[in-house]
């Protein structure tokens, strides 16, 4: 759970944008996906094919990232290690009515979205609201959130005249926002069916404003980890959202397991199955719904730090084991082809060889960015 974390994940975008940085089986993108080279279904593809379709972010604030790639040496490192092609960056709402787009007005108003996409990015928008205080989620219920969405899709359409895609990850973590968490039941199915209307409606606001844009619903990827039929939790929360999933352009996850694979985790008594594992689940739970699956953010977060603590040693041991032929040709197979890192100082200093892992994985997946000025 992401707690509230994400009151400081924007800090400072409003105010670098003063200083004018220059800096079972679908087909691939479901029934409304247009983009033709790229339809084949992964199955029907060899690794390196599978490989070469990949694209990576990187997040948490793409104003202050730009910034920092130049005016500090160890960010330009990162920048030119994980070579990103999109730039990941949040809507959030912390009271629950309304999302917070100032950053995303300033960094319109600035021009700087026009900017990103001339140097040849693209970007990501992540929505969330707090989860400190349950039951939440209201704002992702709300026409709020729909116009919300709308505003944005406007800014970055002014932004992107060659329609470039972009992508969405809608409600993340929302299997956490009712009582009990987690499971679809009698308590919790009316807020879920009002939830997957309301997304349905943002998509279409979306892709009125921006007819490229990929939108998809976001879990948290324990939910793969674990199952009680009985109680519709855990991976049998699932099936219920399978048809309107079915209806959007993919579907997204999160990955943020603070603990090694195979370290002691004393909240189960046992080992951590680690991150690898739980991306590689979310892929076999999420595949037969949808084949165009995203890591909308990666990162081992320790959870009473966040978002300047995370575990450096986890990221060197994760990409290592995500790097092996066997895991990329699974989940690449299962329709796994975007992932985003969620905070990119994680990475600053090679702080337990987590950059050099990181880019031995990059070398694997997707084409050069093309991305200028990195």
């Amino acid at each position: 759970m992401i707690w509230r974390r994400r009151q400081v994940l924007q800090m400072g975008g409003a105010l670098l944008a003063g200083y004018g940085m220059a800096g079972c089986g679908q087909a691939l993108l479901g029934p409304q996906g247009n983009r033709s080279s790229e339809n084949s279904e992964p199955g029907s593809l060899n690794l390196s094919e599978l490989l070469a379709r990949w694209e990576v972010g990187i997040g948490e604030d793409p104003g202050r990232f730009l910034w920092e790639i130049e005016s500090d040496p160890q960010v330009a490192a990162v920048a030119r290690g994980w070579d990103p092609h999109f730039l990941s960056g949040w809507l959030n709402s912390f009271d629950h009515r309304q999302g917070d787009l100032s950053f995303w007005r300033n960094w319109h108003q600035a021009g700087l979205l026009r900017q990103w996409f001339e140097r040849g990015y693209s970007l990501h928008i992540i929505t969330w609201e707090d989860d400190t205080n349950r039951p939440c989620g209201d704002y992702h219920i709300s026409p709020q959130f729909v116009q919300d969405v709308a505003e944005l899709a406007s800014y970055i359409a002014q932004a992107n005249p060659q329609g470039r895609p972009t992508y969405w990850s809608l409600a993340t973590e929302f299997s956490y926002w009712r009582i009990p968490a987690d499971a679809y039941n009698a308590d919790t199915a009316p807020y879920y069916r009002a939830l997957m209307r309301n997304v349905l409606r943002a998509r279409q606001a979306i892709k009125e404003r921006l007819p490229e844009a990929e939108v998809a619903l976001c879990w948290g990827g324990w939910i793969a980890t674990f199952d009680d039929p009985r109680r519709g939790a855990g991976r049998s929360m699932v099936a219920p959202f399978a048809e309107t999933m079915s209806q959007m352009d993919g579907i997204a996850f999160q990955s943020m397991r603070q603990r090694r694979p195979g370290e002691f985790n004393p909240e189960l008594n046992g080992p951590d199955p680690g991150n690898p594992e739980q991306i590689r689940l979310c892929c076999q739970l999420f595949s037969p719904i949808h084949r165009n699956l995203m890591l909308a953010h990666y990162e081992p977060s320790i959870k009473d730090k966040h978002p300047s603590g995370g575990r450096a040693d986890t990221v060197q041991v994760d990409f290592e084991i995500m790097s092996r032929p066997e895991w990329l040709q699974e989940v690449s197979q299962l329709g796994l082809r975007r992932m985003s890192l969620m905070h990119y100082g994680l990475y600053k200093g090679d702080p337990y060889g987590a950059l050099t892992a990181a880019r031995r994985f990059r070398a694997r997946v997707g084409l050069p960015a093309v991305a200028q000025g990195v």
